[in-house]
């Protein structure tokens, strides 16, 4: 968080990507964004991936999409959707052995709790190739037209290129490539970031740039 600092166009403090030590010490900014950024998550290279909120010289409400940028703080890149207008690109995570990442394509400038539709994408052709992005998740229209809504999915996590937890209200569900869902359980109050316990391979732990430390 940048204390003392708002977002143009509300009352909103600003949070950007931290990291820190396994015990909460040593933390450290790595981006100096002037808008938003959230839900963070390890790229198998060594990168994060995170939802940028981009508005310089641009429209406050449209561009909130995935960028990347390594652990030392180098390397700020577009990952994929700058020139997607109308959808916040959130809560992405790649999907073991592919090169494809889940997320939440939530509708306008985000849906409460990111709710929204779950998206399968590949940025390997570009960060912006029309197509790449399929929804999985069954749509959901809104009257004014925009997909998502109340009954709209968030936190989704890739068990495999077919299969995906996926939080919707308080309900855990179990969703497959074609977006047929298998409630796996149901809560007393609203459920997030689904996720099982259990190792992980580390990713790859990229070498730290020449001017990483540096005033």
């Amino acid at each position: 968080m940048l204390f003392q600092s708002y977002v143009p166009c509300w009352r909103t403090q600003v949070a950007t990507v931290y990291r820190c030590d396994a015990d909460g010490g040593n933390v450290r900014m790595l981006s100096n964004n002037a808008e938003q950024e959230n839900t963070p998550w390890m790229l198998p290279d060594g990168r994060v991936l995170y939802m940028r909120w981009e508005y310089v010289d641009r429209n406050q409400l449209l561009y909130p999409h995935l960028w990347s940028i390594n652990p030392d703080g180098s390397g700020v890149m577009v990952y994929f959707g700058n020139q997607y207008p109308g959808y916040v690109m959130i809560d992405a995570k790649p999907i073991p052995d592919s090169t494809q990442v889940v997320a939440v394509f939530s509708p306008h400038h985000g849906n409460r709790e990111h709710e929204g539709n779950v998206v399968v994408l590949d940025a390997q052709a570009g960060p912006d190739r029309p197509l790449r992005p399929r929804q999985i998740s069954p749509k959901i229209a809104l009257a004014n037209g925009w997909m998502g809504g109340p009954d709209g999915f968030r936190d989704p996590y890739p068990l495999s290129a077919d299969f995906f937890l996926v939080a919707q209200g308080n309900r855990l569900l179990l969703m497959d490539g074609q977006g047929r869902t298998q409630t796996l359980y149901e809560a007393e109050t609203m459920l997030h970031e689904p996720c099982p316990l259990q190792p992980r391979p580390r990713e790859r732990v990229p070498p730290p740039s020449w001017w990483a430390g540096r005033p």
